[in-house]
């Protein structure tokens, strides 16, 4: 074999040596192989078992003959068959076999074949097309993704002045079927997912972290889960808490939608073609007024002429008064909320006209019990944003392997896949000088 095909098929180890005939195909368990047969062989510096200087002591006894998988040439499987030579060494009378940098002791796959594996693993695939893909077993890439995960340690000597805090559903396994996930919220990169959300869990976990590391807590961002509240007293104690906007918004949005659903379905007997115009145009009323087209005219067939989003709003508006003053109110909070007049928004709350509904007041005065971390939100840049789009990122990981049982695997790939492991720490082989 000459040197430019040794660097084509990683097999650059000067202390290989290669017949002839080198190369074979075969048949082997339904798949197509390409054998490479080659000799290991070299004059050991020391003994392996004692640690003597060789000086005429050590001895070749034999040959060993094992199997090395190697990357796929040509989408075929391709393995080394290598007869290694056994060495005795008659100071501690113990034997040992030749290494190579080609692969760990004790194992079968080349460590190319395993870090090409952990970079498949890092994308968001299936462990079952990786494992076709490199002709190995399920088990085998689920004893890579270990591998790596042993590499990751979690610090708790550090935390960042910003912690994004969220949830998401995650398995049957866990407490609720909900799992925790926090990040920092200025760089946005996943610090830990923990597999339950309680109160209990999640204080006794985020106390691992040095108090120095949890004074520097300055900003914790949250929906307003009221656990959540407590757990932040607890353990950081100079955090301000930042009401997400995203959760503020919503629960505007859905106070109104409640109303319109209401008032759409007490014209499904009486008033049919009122009805299905609340239904079909729910979304218009949900957008920011601002944000309405009032220029451009498109045929609508439920109106049978031109009409504008405006106009439809205004049509759809003029059919309750009660939907009418709820609009507006909530599109006056929307709009202080937008330019961040806080004071505006509270007052807007508390003085809700008594015309509306108590159930729907109920909702918006709702926002007064978090009131210091709606102040936070429109004081400052910190959002959930980043974390929300991490949750989607590990609901579709999850949905791409068509489910876990097992969360800590389920962990492991997420971590591979957010970046928070990065290689495949590998121990060099010492031999021949």
């Amino acid at each position: 074999m000459d040197h430019c095909t040794r660097k084509l098929l990683g097999l650059t180890d000067e202390n290989l040596f290669f017949e002839e005939e080198w190369l074979e195909t075969i048949e082997e368990e339904g798949f197509r192989t390409n054998l490479i047969r080659a000799k290991l062989s070299y004059i050991p510096s020391h003994c392996r078992k004692c640690g003597i200087k060789n000086e005429g002591q050590i001895i070749k006894n034999g040959s060993h003959k094992t199997k090395v998988q190697l990357l796929p040439y040509r989408a075929t499987k391709t393995e080394l068959r290598l007869v290694r030579t056994r060495f005795y060494c008659k100071e501690c009378q113990s034997t040992f076999n030749a290494q190579t940098n080609l692969v760990d002791e004790n194992c079968y796959l080349s460590k190319e074949l395993k870090v090409q594996i952990t970079l498949e693993l890092a994308k968001n695939t299936t462990r079952k097309e990786i494992a076709d893909r490199y002709f190995v077993s399920d088990v085998t890439v689920l004893r890579v993704l270990h591998t790596c995960l042993k590499t990751y340690h979690p610090r708790f000597d550090t935390l960042p002045s910003v912690l994004c805090f969220d949830e998401f559903k995650s398995m049957k396994s866990c407490s609720g079927k909900m799992s925790f996930v926090f990040m920092n919220g200025q760089t946005q990169q996943l610090i830990g997912v923990l597999e339950n959300r309680r109160l209990a869990f999640l204080k006794s976990y985020l106390l691992k972290f040095t108090r120095k590391a949890r004074a520097n807590v300055k900003y914790v961002v949250m929906d307003m889960n009221a656990p959540y509240f407590e757990l932040v007293k607890a353990v950081f104690p100079n955090a301000k808490i930042v009401t997400d906007r995203f959760h503020i918004v919503q629960q505007i949005t859905r106070a109104l939608n409640q109303l319109r659903i209401k008032t759409m379905n007490s014209f499904q007997k009486t008033e049919p073609t009122k009805y299905r115009r609340l239904k079909r145009f729910w979304k218009l009323l949900l957008k920011h007024a601002y944000d309405l087209d009032s220029s451009n005219y498109q045929y609508d067939r439920s109106f049978r002429r031109p009409m504008t989003q405006k106009a439809i709003v205004d049509e759809l508006l003029s059919y309750d008064e009660q939907l009418t003053r709820a609009y507006e109110t909530c599109q006056l909070l929307l709009y202080h909320f937008k330019h961040k007049d806080s004071q505006s928004f509270f007052d807007t709350i508390n003085s809700l006209d008594q015309r509306l509904p108590q159930w729907f007041c109920k909702k918006l005065t709702f926002l007064n019990k978090y009131k210091s971390g709606i102040q936070y939100a429109l004081k400052t840049r910190y959002s959930n944003g980043a974390l929300e789009g991490t949750n989607n990122k590990i609901k579709v990981i999850k949905r791409v392997a068509y489910g876990y049982r097992n969360f800590h695997n389920f962990r492991a790939r997420i971590y591979l896949i957010q970046g928070l492991i990065f290689q495949v720490k590998q121990k060099p082989v010492k031999h021949a000088a």
